[in-house]
């Protein structure tokens, strides 16, 4: 409306712009009535103002003549409840965006009209002002530079005092909405990117600092809520896993945003959040695993510190952090006489050496770990020390360590915990140091199994037999009975497979005698699955599986995710009656097919072999040879609808709820790998013929002939089917249902042909598994030795 009434001159003259100024400055008052023409006035002046800043100086000229910004600010002041904040805020986030004269930003960030913007008194209580703050606050902080940063600092006697942008996005920092969290780490780091001198001694003093402490306890409080999902009992694992991918994504995200900080080159500010991550975050956690507790007095679990420390390692480069953990590692998980032995290098290297390890060694001498305050006084002690870290010296050189025969502890106490969480989780933590590229060499060597060639050279007699020691406790995990989870087995194969291609010697000959046994297992629980009522699957299932396991024993340890040290202490006894049905058993039979083909693959890694060699491509060449064939008349191809000779059926009855009594003919039919049950109605035109009406595999049929009832015939169908395919188990139309899900209940004319489908039942299932059996039984009689 106000539009229409300016002079039909070019909207985007100078002239023009002068005249749309003078307007605005006439406003005295903002409220409901003059909304909308103030918006307009403000949209024009910041589309005119992008114009000129590429096609007219002469039109910016004359904003700062005119001071422009210091009517945005005027207006803010006096919009009262007009709700123009949000738009205004929109407004100069475009102009601001859009500018890309140098002179014209300066400009926009003198005389603290940006200030004065910022620091306005908004009412942040309910609507949607938040969003359009922080985007303003996000596009000033990307037009910023190392010459105009100084020009939003607020300074006292030439010191920073306050950075308001800096101040007032960080209040923001723990919004509850995603996007305005990801908008103030963006503008945090568009600040760190560009401070100067003054900027960053403001940014590193207590009041200003807090807020990095403040990012770790936040971290600290998302690693408290993994513990309380994993420990919940009313959500089921599907949804703790749920909840779980949520919350790690989040720590996730810290990890990336402190990584982008620390990749920041200031030596100060660096400082400072490694000062923060190391007190507050690593050091907590180690001390819970160099007690050898399962939780810290602050109530994280030991499952949750591995967890973390694993994905800090994965996330964050260079040689501090790695280092501080790899030393934690390796120097104070030692028992007090081989601490001891190692004091008298330590000491008489006290000078030159400034490695975190002989920070530890000392801090434990120094304070008795299980008094109160140990940890804290370990942490400051060690803090001291861990950020001078940048290479480890000589004293590592002819260690007394390597020569010694005594147990560690520590870490290597968990690794043979019956707590096989915990056990997995500090392999973890193991091989996630061992395998970073920062990682010192001489701690690598320490470590034993890197695989780095220096390191290797350099293994210890000591070292090579802890080695010997985790894979005998991992072939054992294998070899457990009854037997463990599949997922703790899985994970458990896979830091076997990693040890033994390390470990590049024979094994002893009672590890060799456990992975026999363990070997010997598995082969037993899938023959036991031939009699149960998933056999017909078992061939595709061992397929799929060799490359489900291939794929999971090759992962790096750098790409393996240690979320499933969540899911592993996630997992709870399955609840009342879930232990039975098709349901279960599909995945008994599953978790059979990959504890066999686990074996199948490590066996090369112990006995010798191709370890690419796949046993199973002679069981698929003659699947698909034998599946290749047809035979004249085959009913085991009839489908839905099909039209089969009733020769070989035997007349029965059915009953269908709300549909009566119907007159069919069962036939079952097995050939090869496949088998089922026909349900054949007579065809209306053709005597010898009928049409398939319902079909069920052979396979867990289970066929009972009713005690009660000797002419009726009981047959269970599995109604669970993990591949429905297109002729599995119908009804007989849209408008019939069995009487009973699962079950049918065939009435025959006689006990005898009652008998007489219960045997031929039986016997076509019994040529099915024995044609399974005789596919599989290669696979299954392999020989450990070749």
């Amino acid at each position: 409306m106000w539009r229409s009434l300016w002079p039909t001159i070019d909207r985007f003259s100078l002239h023009h712009f002068r005249y749309i100024v003078n307007q605005l400055r006439e406003i005295r008052v903002v409220d409901k009535r003059n909304r909308e023409v103030v918006l307009d006035l403000l949209q024009s002046i910041v589309e005119i103002v992008t114009y000129g800043d590429r096609h007219d100086p002469a039109i910016f000229e004359c904003f700062m003549e005119f001071q422009v910004l210091a009517e945005f600010v005027r207006i803010l002041k006096i919009g009262g409840n007009s709700g123009i904040e949000a738009p205004l805020l929109q407004y100069l986030s475009i102009m601001i965006q859009n500018v890309e004269n140098e002179h014209a930003i300066y400009y926009c960030f003198s005389n603290g009209y940006i200030n004065s913007v910022i620091s306005h008194h908004y009412e942040f209580d309910g609507g949607d002002l938040i969003p359009y703050y922080v985007s303003f606050l996000r596009t000033v902080s990307g037009k910023i530079g190392r010459d105009t940063i100084c020009l939003l600092v607020k300074v006292h006697q030439d010191t920073a005092i306050s950075l308001p942008l800096y101040d007032e996005a960080l209040k923001f920092a723990n919004h509850g909405e995603k996007m305005i969290q990801i908008a103030v780490r963006a503008l945090t780091l568009n600040i760190y990117n560009v401070a100067d001198e003054m900027v960053y001694q403001f940014l590193t003093t207590p009041t200003a600092s807090a807020y990095f402490s403040s990012l770790i306890l936040n971290l600290k409080n998302k690693c408290l809520h993994v513990d309380a999902i994993i420990n919940g009992v009313k959500e089921s694992f599907h949804e703790k896993k749920r909840d779980l991918l949520s919350e790690t994504d989040r720590i996730l995200d810290d990890f990336y945003y402190l990584k982008d900080i620390l990749c920041i080159p200031e030596q100060r500010l660096n400082k400072l959040v490694t000062e923060n991550i190391v007190n507050m975050l690593i050091l907590p956690m180690l001390l819970t695993l160099l007690n050898n507790r399962l939780s810290n007095d602050t109530g994280l679990s030991a499952i949750t510190c591995l967890y973390v420390l694993c994905r800090l390692l994965q996330v964050f480069d260079g040689t501090n952090l790695v280092n501080v953990i790899g030393s934690a590692v390796l120097f104070s998980f030692m028992p007090p006489n081989v601490t001891d032995a190692a004091e008298s290098v330590v000491s008489a290297r006290l000078e030159q050496v400034n490695g975190l390890a002989v920070c530890y060694q000392e801090g434990e001498e120094m304070v008795d770990l299980q008094h109160e305050g140990a940890e804290n006084f370990m942490m400051n002690y060690v803090l001291k020390h861990s950020l001078e870290f940048t290479e480890l010296s000589s004293c590592f050189d002819s260690s007394p360590l390597e020569n010694s025969e005594n147990e560690w502890g520590g870490i290597f106490s968990c690794i043979f915990s019956r707590n096989h969480s915990l056990m997995l989780g500090s392999l973890m933590l193991l091989f996630t140091v061992a395998d970073s590229k920062d990682l010192h060499y001489q701690l690598a060597a320490k470590i034993g199994f890197s695989q780095v060639k220096t390191a290797s050279e350099m293994i210890g007699s000591t070292v090579a037999g802890h080695i010997q020691k985790i894979v005998n406790q991992l072939l054992k995990v294998l070899a457990s009975e009854p037997p463990l989870s599949v997922p703790i087995l899985l994970h458990a194969a896979w830091f076997l497979r990693k040890l033994l291609v390390f470990l590049d010697q024979k094994l002893e000959d009672n590890d060799c005698h456990l992975f026999k046994t363990s070997y010997e297992v598995s082969c037993g629980h899938l023959y036991e699955e031939f009699d149960r009522c998933w056999f017909d699957h078992i061939p595709d299932v061992l397929k799929s599986e060799w490359a489900n396991c291939k794929t999971a024993l090759e992962e790096s340890s750098q790409s393996k995710d240690p979320f499933f040290l969540l899911e592993l202490a996630s997992i709870q006894n399955p609840p009342s009656g879930s232990n039975t049905g098709p349901a279960f058993d599909w995945q008994r039979m599953v978790d059979c097919v990959k504890v066999f083909v686990l074996h199948l693959q490590l066996k090369p890694f112990i006995f010798g072999g191709d370890p690419f060699d796949n046993p199973l491509a002679n069981l698929k060449n003659s699947y698909l040879a034998q599946s290749g064939k047809r035979y004249p008349s085959d009913l085991s191809l009839a489908s839905f609808g099909s039209e089969v000779a009733l020769g070989s059926g035997i007349p029965c009855k059915i009953a269908f709820s709300g549909a009566g009594t119907r007159d069919i003919y069962v036939i079952p039919i097995a050939r090869e790998i496949s088998g089922k049950l026909l349900l054949v109605e007579r065809h209306p035109l053709h005597s010898r013929k009928g049409v398939v009406i319902a079909i069920a595999p052979l396979a867990g049929l289970d066929p009972k002939i009713d005690e009660e009832h000797p002419t009726w015939l009981l047959v269970h169908l599995r109604d669970f089917e993990p591949r429905l395919r297109s002729d599995e188990t119908k009804t007989l139309d849209s408008h019939t249902s069995l009487p009973e899900q699962g079950r049918w209940i065939l009435g025959f004319l006689s006990a005898k042909d009652c008998k007489a489908a219960f045997s031929v039942i039986l016997e076509e299932t019994r040529k099915q598994r024995s044609f399974v059996e005789n596919l599989v039984a290669p696979v299954l009689e392999e020989k450990l030795f070749k």
